[in-house]
C-alpha cells in the first residue's frame, strides 16, 4: 500500500526542522543528508555528487538589471534635454549620452534572455560559488539490467517572489509589461542615436518616448523588489516532489519480493537535485557529468515538480521558455497511465520558467515533468510565496502520483 502519511510526514519534518532551503546553503546541505537518511532505508546503494555553481547569478542580477534600465533612462533624458537646449553640452556628449544607454540596455537585454530566459550560466562570473550536492539512489532490479529509470524532483526552495505574493496574477502581467518597456525604451535610444547621426530632428517624438519612459518607472521599482532575500519553505516546491520520489522507494522495498510489482529488468535510480530554483543548476552539473551514460544506456527520466492537489495533474510535453521539447515515448504512456488514475490531467507546455527535466531533454535524454501547476489557467497563490507550507498538500495528491510511477514502471519492465 502507498504510504501517504509517510511522504506527507517527510515534508512536514523538513519544513520543521530544517526550514527554507536557499540553493547552496547549509539548510539545502541538511536537506539533502535528510533525503539520503531515507533513501538508505529502500535502495541498494546511495550517495551525493558535490558541485560547484553561482547560485545568485539566475535571479540575483534582476534588480541591478533594473537599475541599469532607469540610469539608461536618465542618460536618455540628458540626451533630450541637451536637444531642447535646456542643458548646454556639445554633441559629442550627446552621442556619448546615447552610447552609454544602449550599452546598459543591452547588457539588461542579454542578462534576461541568456541567464534567466535560456539558463546560460554567462553571468555566474559576477557572482560568488557556492557549494551543493545532488543526492542518489539506486534499486537493482532481480534479473540484468535492460532498462533504466529516473525519478527525480529537487529539494531547494525558492525565494518569495514579492510580485507574486503581493500583486498575485497581475504580478504575471507586471513581468510581461516589463518585457515591453525595455523594449520600446531600447527602440527609442536607437531611433534617436540614429536621427542624430542623421540630422533628422524629430523633437516632439522622442519628447513622448521620454514620456513614456516616466511611466515605465513604477515597473522599474517592482523588478528592483522582483523577490526578496529569504526563501519560502517549499513544501509544495518542491519537497512534495521529493516525497514523492521517496514514497516510490518505500513502496518498491516493501514489495521486494512481490513479482509482480518488484522489477525484473529495470534499474530505479531516485534522485534529489539541489540548486534547481538557481536555474537547473544541480540537473545540468548531473546530465553533464553522466551525459555518456546516460546515452548509451537508453535511461529514461520522470520528474515530479510541485504537486499539491489531486485535481491539478500536468504532464508537460514541452518548456518553451528554456526551448526544451520533451520525448513523446515518455509523456505519451504517462499520459494514458494517468488518465486511469485521475481523468482531470492535462497535457500541456511549461508557460514560463524551466523544471529539472529540460536539463535532461536538451540534451536528448528522454524525459518528461509530471507538475501540480497549471501556470496557464491560473497563479497558485502558494507558487514562490510564503503560504508554500505543508498545510496546502493533499495527501492523496502524492499518492496518485507515486501510482502513476509505478504503474509506468511496470509497463516500461514489461516492455522490454
Amino acid at each position: 500500500m502507498i504510504d501517504n502519511n509517510y511522504m506527507y510526514k517527510f515534508i512536514e519534518d523538513i519544513c520543521n526542522e530544517v526550514g527554507p532551503r536557499e540553493s547552496g546553503t547549509e539548510q539545502e546541505i541538511l536537506a539533502g543528508n535528510r533525503v539520503e537518511s531515507e533513501l538508505k532505508k529502500f535502495c541498494d546503494e546511495t550517495h551525493q555528487e558535490s558541485y560547484t555553481s553561482s547560485p545568485h547569478a539566475f535571479l540575483g542580477g534582476i534588480k541591478y538589471s533594473a537599475i541599469l534600465v532607469f540610469i539608461a533612462g536618465v542618460f536618455y533624458w540628458l540626451s533630450l534635454l541637451i536637444d531642447i537646449n535646456i542643458i548646454s553640452l556639445n554633441a559629442s556628449i550627446n552621442i556619448i549620452f546615447l552610447l552609454i544607454a544602449i550599452t546598459l540596455i543591452v547588457i539588461t537585454i542579454s542578462y534576461f534572455i541568456l541567464e534567466v530566459m535560456k539558463y546560460h550560466e554567462i553571468f555566474d562570473f559576477l557572482f560568488p560559488k557556492r557549494e551543493s550536492q545532488n543526492v542518489i539512489g539506486t534499486i537493482n532490479p532481480k534479473n540484468e539490467v535492460k532498462n533504466i529509470i529516473i525519478f527525480s524532483a529537487h529539494h531547494d526552495s525558492a525565494f518569495e517572489f514579492n510580485t507574486f505574493y503581493y500583486l498575485k496574477r497581475f504580478g504575471q502581467i507586471i513581468i510581461n509589461i516589463g518585457y515591453l518597456a525595455v523594449g520600446i525604451v531600447f527602440i527609442a535610444i536607437i531611433l534617436k542615436l540614429v536621427f542624430f547621426l542623421l540630422s533628422i530632428e524629430q523633437p516632439i517624438l522622442f519628447l513622448v518616448f521620454g514620456i513614456i519612459f516616466i511611466f515605465f518607472v513604477p515597473i522599474i521599482i517592482v523588478y528592483v523588489f522582483f523577490h526578496s532575500s529569504k526563501p519560502v519553505l517549499g513544501a509544495f516546491d518542491n519537497l512534495s516532489g521529493v516525497a514523492i520520489v521517496l514514497g516510490i522507494g518505500k513502496y518498491l522495498s516493501e514489495n521486494k519480493d512481490n513479482s509482480e510489482i518488484f522489477p525484473k529488468h529495470t534499474r530505479v535510480q531516485l534522485l534529489s537535485f539541489a540548486g534547481e530554483e538557481s536555474g537547473l543548476r544541480g540537473a545540468k552539473r548531473y546530465v553533464k557529468k553522466h551525459y555518456d551514460e546516460l546515452l548509451s544506456s537508453g535511461t529514461t527520466v520522470v520528474n515530479m515538480d510541485s504537486i499539491a492537489k489531486k485535481d491539478i495533474i500536468v504532464i508537460h510535453d514541452r518548456e518553451p521558455g528554456i526551448g526544451a521539447k520533451h520525448n513523446p515515448d515518455v509523456f505519451e504512456p504517462l499520459l494514458g497511465i494517468a488518465k486511469k488514475v485521475n481523468l482531470k490531467v492535462k497535457l500541456m507546455p511549461l508557460p514560463f520558467g524551466a523544471t529539472d527535466a529540460a536539463a535532461f531533454s536538451k540534451k536528448n535524454i528522454p524525459a518528461t515533468t509530471i507538475g501540480g501547476l497549471n501556470l496557464k489557467e491560473e497563479l497558485a497563490p502558494y507558487y514562490h510565496t510564503r503560504k508554500d507550507t505543508p498545510a496546502v498538500i493533499e495527501k492523496e495528491a502524492l499518492g496518485q502520483i507515486v501510482q502513476i510511477c509505478l504503474d509506468y514502471l511496470k509497463l516500461i519492465d514489461n516492455q522490454r
